[in-house]
């Protein structure tokens, strides 16, 4: 299926190549040139930001992406888990829920975009909190990009925030303009955070707090 871009994300894409050009070589350089062409509502400089947060995970990390779409930022996020030798785990349903293009089924279409991560991606079909219930491995990374409601984006932080270690990084999409995931981040995430959060343009970045 043909996605039209609006000349503004167009625009901010070359900027973003710009200034994360040292890093789009790397990611060239070590045979990651397919993320590139996966459409995304994420800017560039937002998926380069992931791939750099998974640097600075140990080897064997555990990722968690809530809302995966067709797998570009999966593909980011596998790319530092293949460097690191981790593993990225996916939760989404795959139809297309809350998307303003509509309802459609897109799990092959995720499937074929990160064929070549397969052994670093396990995706999980089902609602994010239903899929919560049953996960079990302390979480390194958490990347949320679900429902940007106010409840459903609470829900997902509900569920998944207790299942991360200790000093692990979570990472919010649309901050920015999506008053509900502000309000997630001032009322949930920054009472249990380390130090003050990054605000990026549309990302919220924050570790959470050792037990002291």
């Amino acid at each position: 299926m043909e996605h039209k871009r609006p000349i503004s994300a167009v625009l901010n894409d070359l900027g973003g190549y710009l200034i994360n050009f040292p890093w789009t070589i790397s990611l060239f350089l070590k045979g990651h040139g397919p993320c590139f062409r996966i459409f995304s509502h994420l800017t560039l400089s937002e998926k380069i930001f992931l791939y750099r947060m998974t640097l600075t995970l140990r080897s064997n990390s555990v990722i968690v992406e809530i809302g995966s779409y067709l797998g570009a930022s999966t593909t980011f996020l596998a790319a530092g888990a293949k460097d690191t030798q981790s593993l990225v785990y996916c939760v989404d349903t795959w139809k297309n829920d809350a998307m303003s293009e509509g309802p459609r089924d897109t799990f092959d279409e995720f499937l074929s975009n990160t064929e070549i991560y397969r052994d670093h991606i396990k995706p999980f079909r089902g609602l994010s909190v239903d899929i919560a219930n049953g996960f079990d491995n302390p979480i390194d990374l958490l990347f949320l990009d679900g429902d940007h409601s106010y409840q459903g984006c609470r829900s997902d932080v509900e569920a998944w925030l207790p299942k991360m270690k200790p000093g692990g990084i979570v990472v919010l999409h649309d901050y920015g303009w999506f008053e509900g995931v502000q309000q997630v981040v001032r009322e949930i995430v920054k009472p249990i955070e380390e130090n003050p959060g990054r605000e990026l343009p549309n990302m919220y970045c924050a570790r959470i707090k050792r037990p002291r």
